[in-house]
Parts: C-alpha cells; structure tokens; sequence
C-alpha cells in the first residue's frame, strides 16, 4: 500500500477523500466508493498503486482518440477501481474489483520500468484507460511523469468525475484525454453510472483550460440517453466550447445489468451524428459500427477526408505534422506530431 493524497482528516475520526466529485467520508477500516482507497490507523492509503490489472498495446484509435497522433500505437495501462458503477459497464472485473482484492495474483509494476516498456515497444503515447485512471491518480501520476522524461506523452480515456486538484496535478504529462459524456441530464447520471453530470462538465472545460487536448465520447444506449433534445443539449454543449471538439458517437452492446435492452439501431447514430453537426460541431464520429465514413476525419474547410479509416486502421493520412489540408489549406484542429 502506499499512502494515498488529496485526502483531509474528519473531525472525529475518518477521513474525506478529495480525489474524485464524490468525496466519499471514508471510516476507519474501510473503502471508499471506488473500492482502492482504504483508511488505517488514521491515514487514507492508495491500495493500488503499482498494481496493474491491463496491459497491452493498441491502436490510439481504440480510446477513441482520432485528432492524436493518427495511426499510432499507445501503450495501455489499466489498474483496478472506478469512481462510477455504471449499470452496463464492460469492465466490471476490473473496475469493481471485491472486497478481496489485492489478491496473491495481483501484478505490481515499478513506474519507472513500466515508462521504459512503453518505450521499448514503440509506442508513441501511454494510456491510462480501461479502467478509471482518476482513482488510480497517484500511480498515472508517477508512471507519467517517468514517460514524459523519455519523451512519451500520456493519455488519460476517463470517466471526468475528478476534483480540479487531479487535473492540475497531471496536466504538465498528459497531452489528451477522452472524456466520457455518457449522457445530458443528471438523473441519467445518477440512475445509471452512480454519479453526477456537473463535475463531468467542469473537467471537460477544466482539461482545456489546462491545455490539454481533449475528445468527448458518448455511449448512445436505446430509451435512455438517446431523444433529440439530450443530444442536441450535449452537442451544443461542446460546440459552445469549440467546435472543433470531436464528438464520438459509440454504439451501445447489451452488458451486464443492462443485458436486457436492444443494441443501438445503425439509423439513431446516423440521427445523433445529424444532431451534433446541427449544432455545430465540425467533427463527429460513430463507433462500435462499420459505415461508410463514420470514422473519417473531413477538413472542416473544403470537406475533403484528410484521415480516412476502416475500424481502428488508418489507411490514409494527408495531414502534415502542422495540421494543415493538402487541398485547401485549412487547419484541421488536433495534435499530429
């Protein structure tokens, strides 16, 4: 275990957690919500630090980042806990790791050595992902902060529901990050992830203050989050920041406790996809499905596909390290180099 931070002590014992937007009151002999985080003897601990529950390397594609580093590998981290408990979560061995955990199974990894794998497979970036990075911040934290003295910039694929301390501290190492904005109204929220939608706003606008690159993504699941006027809030939304912000639309696979509802029909991503650009975004996505340009990156100038992709592959970049069209000249929004 390692001591953990950005934690306070309660008067009469225990302690709040100021990781996360919950700021779980944590008793003694206990965890908190994201079940990583333990109180003993007085002093909060990170029980996972230096555990690693995934790795792997994947397409950068597959976070879904599409204006980062088009085409290249990333280095995957994933560690156990999560600050949400979404009802048809795909993860859920990992994120809602039982009361047992660490187990005599658990793998430990030092940071500095995992920096220097990440590297050795030539990797051009290191996600920390598949899990909720946030409640494993100490430990992305220091892994990035290692990668970033190799020249490996990090990528954070999170849920947002993090305190602006935790975006502060790892903003100088992690040059993107994919939000999930699973959704535009609270009680969504609330009813199927356990969390709140304000914190995930405030970090979507918080990351990019801090100058970090950033995508949203949003799960689209049938009846729940999916009628006109959520998406056209959520969209508007992010066309308020910028937009340029890409929008991926994902669709939603029957999982876990939502086992029971229908996968999302090809023709309401096309709906979502006409919504978002409606309202003024220049670059939406539809993922977990195959279609004809759902996964190509346009100039936002001339309209010609400047990345094009089938899946995760990409099969035709014409953007130069500075972002720029080859056929008009305009500058498609991202980080290339």
């Amino acid at each position: 275990m390692k001591e953990a931070e950005l934690w306070e002590p309660l008067p009469g014992g225990g302690a709040r957690c100021l990781l996360c937007a919950r700021g779980c009151a944590v008793k003694e002999g206990a965890r908190g919500f994201c079940r990583v985080r333990e109180l003993k003897g007085g002093r909060l601990y990170s029980l996972n630090y230096g555990y690693d529950g995934a790795l792997n390397l994947d397409p950068v594609e597959k976070k879904p980042l599409y204006h980062f580093l088009p085409g290249t590998l990333t280095f995957s981290v994933g560690a156990p806990g999560c600050s949400f408990d979404c009802l048809g979560c795909q993860n859920s061995s990992l994120s809602r790791p039982d009361e047992s955990w660490p187990g005599a199974g658990a793998r430990r990894a030092d940071p500095g050595g995992l920096a220097r794998a990440a590297l050795e497979t030539g990797a051009k970036s290191l996600s920390f992902t598949y899990s909720e990075p946030t409640v494993f911040f100490e430990y992305a934290r220091d892994v990035g902060e290692a990668a970033a003295a190799l020249g490996l910039p990090s990528v954070w694929v999170t849920n947002g529901f993090m305190g602006r301390k935790v975006l502060e501290a790892v903003a100088p190492h992690v040059r993107a990050m994919n939000i999930d904005l699973k959704g535009f109204t609270d009680s969504f929220y609330r009813e199927v992830a356990k969390g709140r939608l304000a914190p995930v706003l405030d970090s979507i606008s918080g990351a990019r203050e801090l100058g970090i690159w950033v995508e949203a993504t949003t799960l689209l699941i049938p009846g729940l989050n999916d009628s006109d006027s959520e998406l056209a809030g959520l969209a508007g939304f992010l066309a308020a920041l910028d937009p340029h912000l890409p929008w991926h639309i994902s669709r939603f696979s029957p999982m876990r406790l939502q086992s029971h509802l229908s996968p999302t029909e090809p023709k309401d991503l096309e709906r979502a996809r006409e919504i978002g650009l409606a309202q003024g975004l220049r670059h939406v996505y539809i993922g977990n499905a195959r279609g004809s340009g759902y996964a190509d990156t346009l100039c936002p100038g001339c309209g010609e596909p400047v990345v094009s992709r089938d899946g995760f592959a990409v099969f035709r970049d014409a953007l130069g390290a500075d972002g720029k069209c080859p056929f008009c000249g305009a500058r498609v929004a991202g980080v290339w180099a």
